[in-house]
């Protein structure tokens, strides 16, 4: 390869894609633009024997590219660069070459075959075919045709695998593997469990690049029947078929001559071009996220439900309800509150905070700087141990609750029936309320949100506590202003989501867990999928799959990651509690397994983020009344 590079030269295989041709019959030149389009090369093999569809060209007619992708995000790891072919590099016959070039690319065809280049996702390097026949006497015409190697992805359990496959050379690489893969795994690669998400009887009608984005044109029949995983597993296969060459680096669908905005009736939003990082959950089976657990010593008090917790800087204050009767009877129940300190590993027992015991529904909590907020009447210092009574809430409920840095905003909310649409702005610093101005969201006993730095970005479902849907006039997603109490409609969840739960990462807001709109009067399952919204675009993205579906989990944003940890993986039936938390990281865009830790799963604990620590601690036995609750907790450190 050295002395090859000594010389000036550099081989290329020049890949163009050829005319296609629709169902009805008509010609069609690659997604009908009119013109051949270059594909290039697999990273896999690409050899030639004899006459080739491959030319010499000069080292000046290549440039050096960066790979084309997902736009970028801050912090995310780089790729190397590759060596692509000049855009000028078209469907031109085979050239007479000079001697010393055939001897060249009759000696060193290997150089062919490594001319393509690394992705930022993979699956691992293509299966190599060899790259010569064996010496014969067979007269030259007799020669084996020439050949083109590269892979297609099939499905196996929840992940991709790539399987290699061989194609008589030509121009339109980027079909011959469509082909491939339509074509279904060989009757050997279903006995070892591949299997594929694409419908039978899916075609292809074209296929183009321009840009370093594929446009894929398939009939309708490849959105039909499946669930979530079936089609996002579908998408994956085309999306990493194609993006092993290196002309492609994303992957625009179109069904039957339509450009593709909202995939299938699962509500997946393809408006723009994917690639691999939008699957890269689908590729391999994630490691656990690095880091250690350790057990909590144990709390001076026995909290049992409606705990609600904040991070002080130096301590961890949970506030909950203690003293629930074996038989789940609330009579002599009461509110408490204790802190954990990790630095020294001690708890100390607080006040009980004066006035009525507050013990039939949650109460959110917010650090203001200060004071630990209790929605909606009571604060607490512990620089002096003290609690203070806030004057009444204007808000009629206890719904989503948000800290904004200079106000505690709640909306929503309800109880026994009822969902409220009004909300609330508390002011720690004059120690008043204002009411916020009305909004245009439908009634929500449950939103999710969270605040951006500059709104409060609200959801709520597309049903009222009967189970009928809200009148379309009602926004399903909003934003809220607090610095002119002002409302706007923002783009809605893809899906219908209840029981999920909402953090901001510092440029999404990520939203995990829960389940869709019931179905046939059942409640619908929970989903693996999550979403994410930019507010400065107005538009959401699906996140890869979780490896289940979770709700009552605790959700809370590291800087870097997003951590998840506990719950149940059944929103209907019987209660699953799974074995381990989650973590999700936005740059990868993928889900990874969180250690297991030294406590039994449960559903609604509490927990914190101290800067290094996850901290989690109580929460519920599912199927059992609050009385039989969880009195411990764990610390999980990541990795550095």
């Amino acid at each position: 390869m050295a002395n090859r590079q000594s010389h000036g030269h550099q081989l290329r295989l020049c890949d163009t894609g050829g005319g296609e041709r629709r169902s009805d019959g008509r010609a069609r030149r690659d997604g009908g633009n009119g013109r051949d389009v270059q594909v290039g090369v697999p990273r896999v093999a690409a050899r030639s024997e004899g006459r080739a569809d491959a030319v010499l060209r000069p080292a000046h007619r290549f440039r050096r590219q960066h790979p084309r992708g997902r736009p970028h995000r801050p912090g995310r790891i780089g790729v190397p660069t590759r060596i692509v072919a000049h855009e000028r590099c078209r469907d031109q016959p085979v050239r007479a070459m000079k001697r010393s070039a055939l001897v060249m690319l009759g000696a060193l065809g290997f150089v062919v075959a490594g001319c393509g280049s690394s992705h930022a996702v993979s699956l691992g390097e293509p299966t190599r075919q060899p790259t010569t026949t064996a010496q014969t006497t067979t007269p030259a015409a007799a020669k084996p045709a020439p050949t083109i190697s590269f892979e297609v992805w099939f499905a196996r359990g929840d992940h991709l695998v790539s399987e290699p496959r061989s194609h008589a050379a030509t121009r339109r690489v980027a079909t011959a593997a469509l082909a491939a893969l339509l074509a279904g795994p060989t009757a050997p690669e279903r006995t070892n469990g591949d299997t594929t998400a694409i419908p039978s009887g899916t075609r292809l009608l074209g296929v183009s690049v321009k840009d370093g984005v594929a446009n894929v044109d398939l009939t309708s029949e490849y959105q039909s029947g499946g669930g979530s995983l079936s089609m996002q597993m579908r998408l994956g296969q085309v999306v990493y078929t194609l993006t092993q060459f290196p002309t492609v680096g994303r992957v625009r669908f179109a069904l039957d001559g339509a450009p593709v905005n909202v995939f299938s009736s699962e509500g997946i939003v393809l408006d723009h071009p994917v690639g691999r990082a939008d699957y890269q959950n689908l590729a391999a089976a994630p490691a656990p996220l690095a880091g250690s657990w350790q057990s909590l010593p144990p709390a001076p008090v026995r909290l049992q439900t409606n705990l609600a917790s904040v991070w002080t800087g130096t301590e961890m204050l949970i506030y909950g309800v203690k003293g629930v009767a074996a038989d789940g009877n609330f009579l002599h129940a009461s509110n408490a509150l204790v802190a954990y300190n990790p630095t020294s590993r001690t708890w100390r027992r607080l006040p009980a905070p004066t006035g009525q015991a507050e013990y039939l529904g949650r109460h959110p909590a917010a650090w203001s700087g200060k004071e630990m907020l209790v929605w909606p009447d009571r604060a607490f210092d512990p620089s002096t141990n003290r609690w203070r009574q806030l004057p009444k809430s204007p808000a009629s409920g206890t719904g989503l609750v948000a800290w904004t840095g200079h106000e505690l905003i709640g909306w929503g909310g309800g109880c026994c029936g009822d969902a409220f649409s009004d909300g609330a702005a508390y002011n720690p610093v004059t120690n008043t309320w204002r009411k916020l101005a009305a909004s245009p969201l439908a009634p929500s006993a449950a939103p999710t949100g969270a605040w951006d730095g500059r709104e409060v970005i609200v959801l709520v479902g597309d049903f009222d506590p009967d189970g009928h849907r809200w009148p379309a006039h009602f926004a399903r997603a909003a934003a809220y202003n607090p610095v002119t109490d002002t409302w706007r409609r923002i783009a809605p969840l893809p899906e219908s989501r209840g029981g999920a739960t909402a953090t901001w990462d510092g440029h999404e807001l990520l939203v995990v867990g829960g389940a869709g709109a019931p179905r046939g009067g059942q409640p619908a399952p929970l989903s693996r999928t999550g979403f994410a919204y930019n507010p400065a675009a107005d538009r959401w993205r699906q996140l890869p799959p979780m490896e289940s579906g979770r709700t009552a989990s605790a959700v809370l944003w590291t800087g870097k990651t997003l951590l998840l940890w506990g719950g149940s993986e059944s929103g209907n039936g019987t209660t699953v509690v799974p074995p381990h938390g989650l973590a999700y990281d936005p740059e990868r865009n993928r889900w990874s397994p969180l250690p297991q830790a030294p406590l039994l799963g449960r559903t609604d604990p509490t927990a914190a983020w101290t800067g290094t620590q996850l901290i989690v601690w109580g929460g519920e036995k599912p199927g059992q009344n609050v009385a039989s609750a969880f009195y411990d907790g764990a610390a999980f450190t990541p990795a550095r």
